[in-house]
């Protein structure tokens, strides 16, 4: 599998794990601690990023490799509803 394409599933994959617990997700069967999947997601996210960007410089070749740094725009959106919700708890 090329780099891109497993990067940009990763990075779907954490950012929806990190997700889950916001409605409309809202999954209920995360354990006792829910809001330790927020952390867990987004550092699977982290490394898809990172593989999006080492893709981007290993210059592979096709369209794909733009499309893996597509979510970094929804790691940012994340980032923003984090502080709203939590402001300077974080």
């Amino acid at each position: 599998m090329k780099l891109s394409i497993s990067s940009f599933i990763i990075s779907i994959l954490g950012l929806f794990i990190a997700y889950m617990i916001f409605p409309p997700f809202n999954i209920d069967y995360l354990g006792p601690h829910p809001m330790l999947w927020i952390p867990i997601g987004f550092f699977i996210y982290l490394i898809g990023m990172s593989l999006a960007v080492y893709a981007f410089m290993k210059k592979e070749p096709g369209f794909m490799k733009y499309v893996a740094l597509s979510p970094l725009i929804l790691g940012g959106l994340f980032l923003a509803f984090l502080t709203y919700l939590f402001g300077e708890e974080i």
